[in-house]
């Protein structure tokens, strides 16, 4: 078996778009209370965004399965507040348990958790065990950076990660190390800051003692892992 360990949702339906397009613009309302909202997208819409795309790559390319998680670029935890990622991620981790539901056979779930400049990790742990025990996914992305490349967050080494880790550990699933979207005009999203990104994670692991406090704590390091050589 071939399994693709990294597929992002890159072709959903522009509903989710909307949906988050609505929910930027009406952060600037502050006397509004935000609110979930829904994401109206039947199924056919999503088998349509799939067909052309994601399932004839696997077709194309050989692969049996993709471990399948929502777009990184769009996860964006630097814009609002705890409140405002949290909704956004449900709504992206429902929609990929969806794709997994109707194609069991091509994808498995990995989710987005609900990170945010200055919010400590562990309170991202409700909807990791959400996903994990409710929606049957393996796995998580993390960001190391919420705050769109301007790294106000320690270390991943630091302590103040450990009870999220502690929760991973848990659920014995591992964690894709990844950032999101960067609003630093120095760093290329894709092209600089996906790769500093990398490189920067894979570092502070070498350096650091983490693995000692957490001997089965897994991690994933995309994009080749960086610079590191």
């Amino acid at each position: 078996m071939i399994i693709d360990c990294h597929g992002h949702y890159t072709t959903a339906p522009k509903a989710l778009q909307v949906y988050r397009d609505a929910q930027i613009a009406g952060l600037k309302n502050q006397t509004t209370a935000q609110t979930k909202g829904i994401v109206a997208i039947s199924d056919d819409e999503i088998r349509e965004s799939l067909e052309n795309a994601q399932l004839k790559l696997q077709r194309e390319r050989g692969t049996d399965v993709t471990i399948f998680s929502p777009r990184a670029s769009a996860m964006a935890h630097h814009i609002g507040d705890a409140t405002t990622s949290l909704y956004w991620s449900q709504h992206c981790n429902d929609l990929i348990a969806r794709v997994c539901a109707l194609y069991p056979r091509n994808f498995v779930g990995v989710c987005q958790l609900p990170q945010s400049p200055g919010v400590p990790p562990e309170n991202s742990a409700g909807e990791l065990e959400r996903c994990v025990n409710e929606l049957g996914f393996i796995g998580c992305n993390l960001n190391p950076d919420p705050s769109g490349g301007h790294w106000t967050a320690p270390p991943l080494t630091d302590r103040w990660w450990y009870r999220l880790y502690e929760k991973i550990v848990d659920l014995d699933v591992p964690a894709m190390v990844h950032v999101s979207a960067s609003c630093n005009p120095n760093f290329h999203a894709t092209g600089a800051h996906y790769i500093n990104a990398d490189t920067t994670a894979f570092m502070q692991f070498l350096t650091a003692d983490l693995f000692k406090d957490f001997p089965t704590l897994r991690f994933i390091i995309p994009h080749g892992g960086g610079a590191v050589p």
